[in-house]
């Protein structure tokens, strides 16, 4: 890639509200700003880099991760009026074969639900589209939101780890779960419709 050329930023997958996209060099204000947050870095059990190189390896991590690793990745997400609201992600997690499902919002977009309506589209996606048996979900053991959410979606609590040192609740969506919470959605929007 030469220097005056960035990323694609290939749209990746869009919900009612949502626009999910590859990460760009040009994303790294948007996402420092979003790092910088103390009130979203409370809540991290991961690493979180506020510095511009930091954010830059993401971004190209992001990127190499997109070619090697097709359906998986860390994604710039917008409203549809383009405005940025946050990122969404299903990670590797390292030294495992685990997936992660994660959601890193602006605060100003705090209780929208759009946490709920990108993680179920990434859910259905990893289990549709890249056939993963199962989604880990990882949060602060204090979060109460977090939690929450994942019971939502359909996660189970699966005890607690450390996830880069830190302590975390993890969860856990097995695809039989997700595929009965599927079917369950189905036959509401049939009798509704």
């Amino acid at each position: 890639m030469q220097a005056s050329q960035d990323f694609p930023g290939t749209e990746f997958l869009r919900t009612r509200r949502l626009v999910l996209r590859g990460l760009r060099m040009t994303d790294i204000p948007a996402l420092t700003e979003l790092n910088q947050d103390p009130e979203v870095a409370r809540w991290l059990v991961e690493p979180c880099p506020t510095d511009y190189l930091g954010v830059a390896k993401i971004v190209f991590h992001a990127n190499r991760d997109y070619l090697l690793r097709p359906g998986l990745g860390v994604w710039h997400t917008s409203d549809r009026s383009g405005r940025f609201v946050g990122v969404f992600a299903l990670a590797p997690i390292e030294g495992s074969d685990e997936v992660e499902l994660g959601t890193r919002l602006l605060r100003e977009v705090w209780g929208r639900l759009y946490s709920v309506e990108g993680a179920r589209a990434l859910c259905d996606h990893a289990f549709s589209n890249v056939g993963l048996p199962y989604l880990v979900g990882l949060c602060h053991p204090r979060n109460t939101a977090v939690p929450a959410i994942l019971r939502r979606l359909g996660f189970e609590v699966d005890g607690e780890t450390l996830h880069f040192g830190n302590p975390a609740l993890r969860h856990v969506l097995r695809y039989d779960a997700w595929l009965a919470q599927r079917r369950q959605h189905d036959i509401i929007q049939a009798s509704e419709g």
